[in-house]
């Protein structure tokens, strides 16, 4: 466990910091089992804190991180959109000659770096946004560079199901799926990450959101496992990208390979849980 950088917080973003976590976000999921069935990805995307500058990726690198990006900036409008909203961790920067220029880099005010980023959706919003709300995020850019193919799976594939569990888990408890929160994405940028940033974003939204339940969509056994320490419980686990992927999301010829990823659609019920700690 990491204890926050000092000075450390978060807030909501500013319009004009929307890019910069969408950036966060694509940097955070380069490596998703998800973001890879999403894309048809071919080749794992090489980890940032190894090649940090994107000019420096292979060709298929730098095509499968643009696409991504689309989608995460189409993602992040889409959340505002729906009348969600994004925070952001924010760190002091602490190179007094490089503030001015490292505060305009990020989209945070001079001396700050934006660090990380969340999207939250509101109760009364589910998965399936409407489709003005599909095309005024961008669609079509994520269309030209995930295809069809890319489209469907975010559509068709992935969020009808995620629905259905969290209809079915809502009404075994008697409550109603739309009066919850749903915590749609959160990544602290790599070179920041096991600082102690995710626990303070965590912490912010069960702020924001108690005492109503909280949603999401674990995509790897480590985020899983994050999640449960935050007092999430497993509604019901999916295998998506089956005949397609393999367990990294990666597209994959053998069909022997393909058996496509885990993915865990949990839920935060009861806020007077003691899982509450810190994480990355």
């Amino acid at each position: 466990m990491s204890s926050p950088l000092a000075g450390a917080y978060v807030r909501i973003a500013e319009p004009h910091e929307y890019s910069e976590a969408a950036w966060i976000l694509t940097r955070g999921f380069a490596q998703d089992p998800c973001m890879n069935w999403f894309g048809s990805v071919k080749t794992m995307i090489p980890a940032y804190r190894d090649i940090p500058d994107y000019d420096a990726h292979p060709a298929a690198a730098k095509r499968a991180l643009k696409n991504l990006h689309i989608f995460q900036t189409a993602l992040t409008q889409a959340t505002i959109l729906s009348g969600g909203f994004i925070t952001v961790a924010v760190i002091p920067n602490s190179n007094e000659d490089a503030t001015q220029e490292a505060g305009t880099a990020s989209g945070a005010a001079p001396g700050e770096i934006i660090a990380g980023a969340t999207l939250w959706l509101r109760p009364g919003q589910p998965l399936d946004f409407p489709l003005s709300t599909i095309i005024r995020s961008g669609i079509w850019r994520v269309l030209r560079g995930w295809g069809l193919t890319g489209v469907k799976r975010v559509l068709l594939d992935f969020s009808p199901q995620v629905e259905k569990t969290l209809e079915k888990g809502f009404k075994a408890r008697n409550l109603d799926r739309l009066d919850s929160w749903h915590l749609l994405e959160m990544s602290v940028d790599p070179q920041y990450q096991d600082k102690g940033l995710g626990s303070l974003m965590m912490k912010d939204g069960f702020e924001r959101t108690s005492p109503k339940p909280v949603h999401l969509e674990a995509t790897t056994a480590k985020s899983r496992d994050i999640y449960a320490h935050y007092g999430f419980e497993i509604d019901e686990e999916h295998s998506f990208g089956r005949s397609a992927v393999n367990e990294q999301g990666l597209a994959v010829d053998s069909k022997d390979a393909a058996m496509g990823y885990p993915e865990w659609i949990m839920t935060k019920w009861n806020y007077d849980s003691a899982n509450q700690g810190t994480e990355s």
